[in-house]
C-alpha cells in the first residue's frame, strides 16, 4: 500500500512538471496511472484526471504569464466550445465503450507526439511566422474562413475533453499554433489556460455523474500545482526544439503504456 501512495506522489509531480513543460493534458498521465495502478475504471479514472486538471492548468497558466506567454484576445474563438464541447463529450463517453475510448485515446497520443518529435528533431518551427501574422497572400476572406474553423475546432476538442479525459491542452496548442499562427511559448500558455476552462466544465459533467475519485485526485492534484507552477517559470530558459522533442517522447510513451489495454 505504501508502494501505491509513493507512486502517486511521483505521478502528481511528473503530471505537474509535464503540463507546465508541454501545455499537455495531465490525461496523459493520470489517466494511465489510476487505470493501471489503482485499477480504477476508465470513466472514473477520466472524471478524476479532469479534477486534477482543473487546479493544476490554472497555477501552471498563472506562471507563463507572468512571464508574458498568455495571448487571450487572439484566443477567444475557442473559449466557447472549451465551455460547451466536454458536455457533449460526456454524454457520448457513455455511448461509447470502453476498448474503442482507449484506442482513440492511444491514437490520439501517438499522432500528436510524432508530429512534436519530428519538429523537434528536423529543428522546424511548428508554425513559420509571417509579417502581420498572416500567411503571404491570405485574403481577409481566408482569415475569417480560418477563423470559423479554429471555432470549430474549440467545439470539437472540447467534445474530445468530455469524451477520453484529454482536456485539449496539446489540441489547443495545435490549434493555436496551425489555426492562428502563434508562436510555440506563448500558444503553450494560452493552452493552458483554455484548457482549465475545459477541464472545468468537463470536471462537471462527471462530479454530477459521481464518476470521480476524490482521494487520488487531490493528492495527486496538489502535487502537480506545486511542480506545475516551477516548471512554468523554468521552462521559459529551454529551447523551443527541446521542448518538443521532449513533448513528443512523453506522448508516444504514454501512448505505448496504454497500449496493453487494447491487446
Amino acid at each position: 500500500m505504501t508502494a501505491m501512495w509513493v507512486a502517486l506522489a511521483a505521478t502528481g509531480l511528473f503530471t505537474g512538471a509535464l503540463t507546465g513543460f508541454s501545455g499537455g493534458s495531465v490525461f496523459v498521465v493520470v489517466v494511465p496511472f489510476l487505470t493501471q495502478v489503482w485499477h480504477l475504471p476508465l470513466r472514473i479514472a477520466i472524471g478524476s484526471s479532469l479534477g486534477v486538471d482543473v487546479v493544476t492548468s490554472l497555477l501552471v497558466a498563472w506562471g507563463y504569464a507572468k512571464s508574458g506567454a498568455v495571448r487571450l484576445r487572439q484566443a477567444w474563438p475557442l473559449f466557447a466550445g472549451a465551455l460547451a464541447g466536454p458536455q457533449l463529450g460526456a454524454l457520448l463517453s457513455h455511448a461509447v465503450s470502453g476498448l474503442w475510448l482507449t484506442a482513440l485515446f492511444v491514437a490520439v497520443l501517438v499522432l500528436m507526439g510524432i508530429n512534436f518529435l519530428q519538429h523537434g528533431i528536423r529543428n522546424i518551427p511548428l508554425m513559420p511566422q509571417f509579417p502581420g501574422g498572416g500567411a503571404p497572400g491570405e485574403r481577409a476572406g481566408q482569415g475569417l474562413w480560418r477563423l470559423l474553423a479554429v471555432t470549430g475546432i474549440g467545439l470539437g476538442v472540447g467534445t474530445v475533453t468530455g469524451l477520453i479525459g484529454a482536456s485539449g491542452g496539446v489540441l489547443y496548442l495545435f490549434a493555436l499554433i496551425y489555426g492562428l499562427r502563434m508562436p510555440l511559448r506563448p500558444a503553450v500558455g494560452t493552452a493552458i489556460l483554455i484548457m482549465a476552462v475545459s477541464a472545468l466544465s468537463g470536471a462537471a459533467a462527471y462530479i454530477a455523474r459521481a464518476e470521480i475519485a476524490w482521494t487520488p485526485m487531490l493528492a495527486i492534484g496538489a502535487l502537480s500545482m506545486l511542480s506545475g507552477y516551477l516548471m512554468a517559470r523554468y521552462v521559459q530558459k529551454i529551447p523551443e526544439r527541446v521542448q518538443a522533442a521532449v513533448m513528443g517522447v512523453i506522448l508516444l510513451g504514454a501512448a505505448l503504456w496504454m497500449l496493453p489495454q487494447l491487446l
